[in-house]
């Protein structure tokens, strides 16, 4: 059985005099990662996606996870469909992936994930996705056919503040 683990960065300062991608974590935001963190490492991440946004690598940092990330511009630039392809590029030796990243694109994929097996979920998911907030999906299959019809269980929604 795999794992797809799908989180929003942790919280940030509002802005940054050098732009929205280098918006740092503030200490509650890096509170919440350290604590989120700890529930992740007991989910056995062996691979992760992370933006290449300040704030989403300093939340991976934070998470304290003994996994080497794979930071992509493609998350922070691109949206739903193109993180899609990323999950589904991911080899099948990995068996959790954790994928760090931005609203609307990591709410609205778990949505889109969930849509299958409770539509209800969906729209309150998508809806209301708080920073470190993170869905949790399980499957049995290959990464590549993780959205096509494969069944999901979806083990929740994790909110912190």
């Amino acid at each position: 059985m795999r794992r797809l683990v799908l989180m929003r960065h942790a919280k940030t300062e509002s802005h940054n005099l050098d732009g929205d991608h280098s918006r740092h974590l503030t200490k509650g935001g890096i509170q919440d990662a350290q604590d989120a963190g700890v529930a992740l490492r007991a989910l056995g991440i062996d691979s992760a996606l992370v933006s290449t946004a300040t704030r989403t690598r300093e939340t991976f940092t934070h998470l304290g996870l003994d996994v080497a990330p794979h930071f992509l511009d493609d998350l922070y630039f691109g949206g739903t469909d193109t993180a899609a392809r990323l999950i589904a590029a991911t080899p099948d030796t990995t068996q959790a992936l954790l994928v760090v990243g931005h609203a609307p694109t990591i709410p609205d994929l778990a949505a889109t994930l969930l849509f299958a097996s409770d539509p209800s979920e969906a729209d309150g998911v998508g809806g209301w996705f708080p920073t470190s907030a993170y869905s949790t999906f399980t499957f049995d299959g290959s990464w590549k056919d993780l959205f096509g019809d494969s069944p999901l269980g979806y083990e929740g929604t994790v909110r912190r503040h």
